[in-house]
């Protein structure tokens, strides 16, 4: 077969200009052996289909960027410096029949450090390439932001996003290779960005096991976020990633996990990656996103029990695209990742990512070329290929080789617990969002719901039967700074001529992404949204009245009250008018309203207070207004005596209704299975 990577072809002319690739072929040389899943042909063949399909030429420098080894100092930024002596004593190549001394300790070093079973066994020369895998993931992160280390580019050229399928070795340790990983090339680029500059990091993890040595490497840290969307650890290594891991000291609320259902299928997929990742982005505002692409989670895969097709896989491309295009300046790093069905479906997946990240449109057929060169190499290995596909539960319905770039839904029929699995799911994402996105942002993101029932009362509320009188009130007070004027029920119109104050940013960190949550609240048919704003036009406070979030299924006529004030105006009692102006209205007297204070998603460095004043602040301001603090087992409030949950529930409420809400307070869904 001719060394198809070697060839030369031209690409597209429609390659963006500000996109490039990272691959060499030292990279190769990350082989475990013909017997191990992890194998670098997958990297052939996808070289193959982008030259074969004139998707990429490496001979173009305009579109490619170049790696090297990451140094020692570079790898010591995540790496123990006793492991990588490790690394590097155990690339030597070993003599069997040697000294049996000199082999027990290598034996005792490679139980030590990871490598004493076959998932990640010690092979030579594994520090160089390890080394070089990371110095491109390295250099395609420092290329985005502008650093040295990224090459030196006029500003209009400098790349805007990079690919490199070699990385995204994200289950190494400090002091532990693991997972097929040995050095953690993502979390050694993340740490070099934080080291030289001040910016804040998105890491999404697509894989079907869970990044757990990139959390691991950044649990403490808020300028990096972590989301890893994955297959639940209850069946799959390696056994982390539950929902109630969000992170440790400052970086509460910074690490995300998402566990899925085994045999998840691509709508339950996109559904829940689309109700959690926008919110969270919002939310965060980061400088930059950097993505793992790890295919495992196709229905062909032979490691894992997810069971996504292309479409699927191109959704979370798709969606890394958006989310970069739209929340950080287009910045955006994407590495490779998992992917076992080597010929299936990892070059055609990662084909996807770089057409996408190139902005090329994908032919609907591969090449025939190309099929012709990989179909005979997948049909000499169908057989274990299968046989691994059914230890794992698989049965795939089609046996044969791929012709287009996008799976035919008649190759994957529907899965017989469909139903459930999507309702476990949704369950679980909606405990993610309640953890860890900000009440406010969760009421400008809504999940997929019915209209709520007190719609009509917020109809009535509005007096929007009655077109003579006015659909809000407004009032006025004075403060040492100034007069304030007050409005609830804020229509869009109103939003749209505001704006708001710089010091506005405590649910999404930019006063720019506060103004697009309120617009999004204002055109809510169910949420009531408050403003206190200068008569120069800048919002400096708000509360939103929504409807509870999902954690709280099954209660009628509970709705979540947020408030926030801008940092610039605290300290002059907007709050304490503000909240009495949204609560005065006797139609509440028909809700349960609640209030949870959390301590972290909250500016609290800016207030002078600790978490625990914090605390007695929120509990004064609402108690007020008649809330009151309850007990509860709520996971936020439980597991974290800073924060606190506030209710009130309205003299006209069932006591049906107010009893089943008081119970819920005390009887949180079992959590252990996430």
């Amino acid at each position: 077969m001719p060394d198809a990577i070697s060839q030369a072809r031209e690409p597209r002319e429609s390659v963006s200009p500000r996109a490039r690739l990272i691959f060499d072929n030292e990279e190769l040389k990350y082989d475990f052996g013909p017997q191990h899943p992890l194998q670098p042909t997958r990297l052939r063949a996808l070289m193959d289909l982008l030259e074969t399909s004139k998707l990429w030429d490496q001979t173009h420098e305009e579109t490619r960027l170049h790696t090297r080894l990451a140094t020692r100092e570079e790898l010591g930024l995540v790496h123990a410096e006793e492991y990588i002596d490790a690394v590097q004593r155990l690339s030597q190549p070993w003599n069997e029949t040697g000294d049996s001394e000199a082999l027990k300790e290598r034996k005792q070093l490679e139980l030590r450090y990871g490598f004493g079973s076959d998932d990640t066994p010690s092979l030579p020369g594994m520090h160089e390439v390890s080394a070089r895998i990371a110095g491109g993931t390295l250099v395609a992160l420092s290329a985005v932001m502008g650093l040295p280390e990224g090459g030196s580019f006029p500003e209009i050229e400098r790349p805007l996003r990079v690919f490199h399928p070699s990385g995204g070795l994200h289950h190494a340790w400090h002091d532990r290779a693991s997972g097929f990983c040995i050095y953690n090339d993502v979390a050694i680029a993340v740490a070099h960005i934080l080291r030289s500059s001040e910016a804040k990091i998105l890491y999404i993890d697509f894989d079907a096991h869970h990044g757990d040595g990139v959390q691991r490497a950044f649990y403490d840290e808020p300028r990096v976020m972590t989301i890893s969307l994955h297959e639940t650890g209850r069946y799959l290594f390696p056994g982390t990633g539950d929902v109630l891991e969000t992170g440790s000291g400052g970086g509460r609320g910074f690490a995300i996990n998402v566990p899925l259902e085994p045999f998840t299928e691509d709508d339950s997929y996109v559904e829940i990656m689309e109700s959690i990742l926008r919110p969270l982005v919002a939310s965060y505002s980061p400088d930059v996103i950097v993505t793992q692409h790890g295919c495992d989670t196709h229905a062909w895969d032979p490691l894992t029990h997810l069971n996504l097709t292309m479409r699927g896989i191109r959704a979370q491309i798709k969606m890394a695209r958006s989310l970069a295009d739209t929340y950080s300046q287009g910045r955006w790093v994407a590495v490779g990742g998992g992917g076992y069905a080597l010929y299936r479906v990892v070059p055609r997946a990662w084909s996807l990512l770089w057409a996408e990240l190139s902005e090329q449109d994908l032919p609907d057929k591969l090449p025939e070329e190309w099929v012709a060169r990989w179909r005979p190499i997948w049909e000499a290995a169908r057989d274990s290929d299968e046989a691994a596909q059914s230890v794992m539960g698989k049965s795939p319905a089609w046996h044969e080789f791929p012709t287009s770039f996008i799976d035919d839904a008649r190759h994957f029929p529907p899965q017989p617990r469909r139903m459930s699995i999507n309702s476990i799911n949704r369950h679980t994402a909606a405990l993610v969002r309640h953890l860890v996105i900000p009440p406010s942002v969760r009421q400008a993101f809504p999940a997929q719901r019915p209209r709520s029932p007190l719609a009509g009362l917020f109809d009535l509320l509005h007096l929007n039967h009655d077109p003579t009188k006015s659909p809000s009130r407004s009032r006025s007070f004075d403060t040492t700074r100034g007069p304030l004027l007050m409005r609830d029920f804020s229509p869009v119109s109103l939003v749209e001529r505001l704006h708001p104050d710089p010091g506005l940013h405590t649910f999404a960190r930019l006063p720019e992404r506060e103004h697009q949550l309120l617009l999004d609240i204002a055109r809510s048919p169910d949420c009531a949204l408050t403003l206190t704003y200068t008569p120069q036009g800048a919002i400096v406070g708000q509360v939103t009245i929504a409807p509870a979030d999902e954690w709280w299924e099954g209660i009628e006529n509970l709705y979540e009250v947020a408030i926030e004030v801008s940092s610039d105006w605290r300290g002059l009692n907007i709050a304490r008018h503000m909240l009495a102006f949204a609560l005065e209205l006797d139609a509440l007297e028909d809700m349960i309203l609640f209030a949870i204070g959390l301590s972290w998603h909250w500016d609290t460095e800016s207030l002078g207070l600790s978490v625990y004043r914090y605390r007695q602040l929120i509990s004064r301001l609402f108690g007020a207004q008649g809330f009151i603090e309850y007990p509860t087992t709520e996971p936020n409030v439980s597991m974290e005596p800073s924060n606190v949950l506030l209710a009130r529930i309205g003299k006209r409420v069932e006591t049906r209704t107010a009893n089943q809400f008081l119970s819920h307070l005390l009887s949180s869904p079992n959590l252990s299975r996430f």
